[in-house]
């Protein structure tokens, strides 16, 4: 018996493990950008939810007898109405404790400051929630943000922003 060919078949050999190496690096070049565009397209759903909340939290607030009645939330109800409608961390609105502003931050669970920081697809810094009050119906847009997850900053994409009406 010759001792020399059993220690032939011990390990791979280096070709073998630069193989397998190759292999797994194509494997995930494939599979990162997949994974990223399902990771943003979770994010734009996690704040079209936030939006609504925002949304049926403002609608809430501007129905409620309460809010109607408080002679300090009538200007932003009127700030609502109007054709530029109002950001929700307003610096006046964000530091008021009317009914209206209460109202609304009971029914999100926050303050209406911590609002922006919570987007998660925000593209651009300034990202932020505004709010319109039209024939009834509140309207929430996230603008900084793209609602196809593309991450496009570009100045043709505000009709991409994320919209709850």
């Amino acid at each position: 018996m010759k001792k020399g060919n059993l220690n032939r078949n011990k390990g791979f050999s280096l070709i073998e493990l630069i193989i397998v190496i190759a292999i797994a690096a194509i494997l995930v070049a494939i599979m990162v950008p997949v994974l990223i565009k399902y990771i943003e397209k979770s994010n734009v759903s996690s704040d079209t939810q936030l939006a609504d909340t925002v949304r049926s939290a403002f609608l809430c607030a501007v129905t409620d007898a309460k809010v109607l009645s408080d002679p300090d939330s009538t200007p932003y109800i009127a700030k609502l109405e109007s054709t530029t409608g109002m950001d929700a961390d307003d610096g006046n609105f964000s530091v008021s404790h009317c009914v209206m502003h209460d109202s609304v931050e009971e029914i999100i669970g926050m303050s209406v400051t911590q609002l922006n920081s919570k987007i998660k697809s925000k593209h651009d810094p300034n990202a932020k929630f505004h709010i319109n009050l039209v024939n009834g119906n509140i309207i929430v847009t996230i603008t900084g943000t793209d609602r196809t997850g593309k991450k496009d900053t570009s100045s043709s994409t505000s009709n991409n922003d994320i919209v709850v009406d």
